[in-house]
């Protein structure tokens, strides 16, 4: 009898901290480590690549400019395609994310994050910042049509080191991080939908009504405007 082939996640951090060492690095390295945890007690292989964004800015500016990734920054593309999960922290300024993170969306193909699982962190210095990953970050990836985990992690300067003893109310980052690896782990194990197109011939199958993917949809009209003609239709008889 045969024994079942080991699954093997690979899972991409990408930190986008200034400065060496940086919290932004400390708290990928934490997501980094639970959700290798969490894969691996169900006997799975874990292979983990974090990439410092401060070690590429250059690179990224040259893609943006010519459109084109260089040796260097095409081997991170490369690194992103393969991963089947990316853990994503950058520290928050001005109310959003820094600008070297803002710097490697935009030098990307958005392609590269369709569908992708996402575990998103920040980190700033004081709790003020907190509701910047949700009204931010989040949008950010939801255009990009990435599957982000529901937990999004964020860390202010105290919550390195932070003594919780007595406080019953607050919780720990230790335990935040612990959740937020255990629901990427849960996302990366029950799979995802290959893409709308699927989900859209699945309800048609179920309804019994044929489908043509790719084709825009119209949506039905009240009986007031059942003779409502589109202008594109209108234009074809000029």
């Amino acid at each position: 009898m045969s024994t079942p082939a080991t699954r093997t996640y690979r899972i991409l951090a990408v930190s986008a901290g200034l400065s060496t060492p940086s919290s932004t690095r400390m708290l990928a390295d934490q997501l980094s480590r639970e959700t290798t945890a969490a894969l691996s007690a169900d006997g799975a292989e874990v292979e983990v690549r974090t990439i410092e964004l401060r070690e590429y800015a250059h690179d990224l500016t040259d893609g943006l400019l010519t459109h084109f990734p260089n040796e260097r920054l095409a081997m991170v593309v490369e690194q992103l395609r393969a991963a089947d999960a990316v853990i994503a922290v950058t520290p928050i300024f001005n109310v959003g994310p820094s600008g070297l993170f803002k710097l490697f969306i935009d030098a990307l193909d958005i392609d590269l994050w369709k569908g992708k699982p996402v575990l998103l962190g920040a980190t700033a210095g004081t709790a003020r910042h907190s509701l910047a990953i949700d009204y931010a970050i989040r949008p950010m990836f939801g255009y990009l049509k990435s599957e982000v985990v529901p937990t999004v992690m964020f860390a202010a300067s105290a919550d390195f080191g932070a003594d919780t003893e007595g406080q019953a109310d607050e919780q720990p980052l230790a335990t935040r991080v612990r959740r937020a690896a255990c629901e990427l782990a849960t996302m990366l194990r029950a799979g995802l939908p290959e893409g709308a197109e699927v989900a859209e011939e699945t309800a048609a199958d179920a309804a019994g009504e044929p489908v043509t993917v790719g084709a825009p949809s119209r949506p039905a009209l009240d009986a007031e405007f059942s003779d409502f003609v589109p202008m594109g239709d209108l234009l074809k008889g000029r």
